[in-house]
């Protein structure tokens, strides 16, 4: 994959590597030993159609902006012919692929192909976790999940179409703790934020990116539909030891439980 000439594109093709770099606070892709699984996609009609029917499907307008717009637009996403919704702004999030794990349905064959090998690759390189799961993330044409953070490690396996997966150079700078502890992730893009100050990675099929916990990032389609197969992690650790981000976090909820 080509990608702007920057210092701080990086690509991970090692374990050796990998070890070194998932705990840091800029992205990276992945490659060679680092993405030890394949899996045969279906084509995007049919994922449309079986992920929307589900009544688990996240379904949301994907108009571009500074923060995530949660207007849930399910209703009226599941009467129009899937046909329509190829040229249509939307974003379709699902996080329970096992809806769809058995025979006949879209991701028969995912555990074994992909999340067996991925989990078995991670604990022979000495890591641990506490959850780890697949989702699917669907844009159409021009579409975006807009400016916010995750509270987990993200594997993000582009499918099908183009992404902009775009991260920041120094999250730290525009993600301080009194944000990062924020529950859901959400918060509005600063207006001070400037083009310098993002680290985009291009992201065509086939491709993997390592998306470090609790930094702030945005996703935008390009001009067609679009899908990205993602693995979160929580509680990830090597050598018992969490990563920076995630280990902030977790002292403070035990500093904030009031037990």
């Amino acid at each position: 994959m080509s990608q702007p000439d920057h210092p701080l594109h990086r690509t991970i093709s090692t374990w050796d590597e990998f070890q070194h770099a998932w705990n840091g606070l800029t992205n990276f892709l992945l490659a060679g030993d680092c993405v030890p699984f394949a899996f045969d996609m279906p084509a995007i009609e049919d994922v449309i159609e079986e992920i929307r029917r589900d009544p688990d499907a996240r379904i949301l307008p994907g108009t571009k902006g500074d923060s995530l717009n949660l207007t849930d637009i399910a209703e009226t996403f599941r009467a129009i012919p899937v046909r329509d919704t190829l040229g249509m702004q939307f974003q379709m999030s699902h996080f329970k692929l096992p809806n769809f794990y058995a025979p006949g349905q879209l991701f028969h064959g995912f555990e074994e192909q992909v999340m067996e090998p991925w989990q078995g690759a991670l604990a022979s390189a000495g890591f641990t976790w506490t959850r780890c799961y697949p989702i699917i993330f669907i844009s159409g044409p021009e579409s975006a999940t807009n400016y916010h953070m995750d509270r987990s490690h993200v594997l993000a396996w582009q499918r099908h179409g183009t992404k902009r997966f775009v991260g920041l150079k120094d999250p730290a700078r525009w993600a301080p703790l009194d944000q990062r502890v924020l529950p859901g992730g959400e918060m509005a893009r600063p207006e001070d934020l400037a083009d310098e100050d993002a680290l985009p990675y291009e992201m065509h099929p086939g491709d993997v990116l390592w998306n470090c916990i609790l930094t702030p990032h945005w996703v935008e389609a390009a001009d067609h539909v679009t899908y990205s197969i993602n693995i979160s992690h929580g509680g990830l650790r090597l050598d018992r030891k969490l990563a920076p981000f995630e280990q902030e976090l977790e002292d403070w909820q035990a500093e904030h439980s009031g037990g």
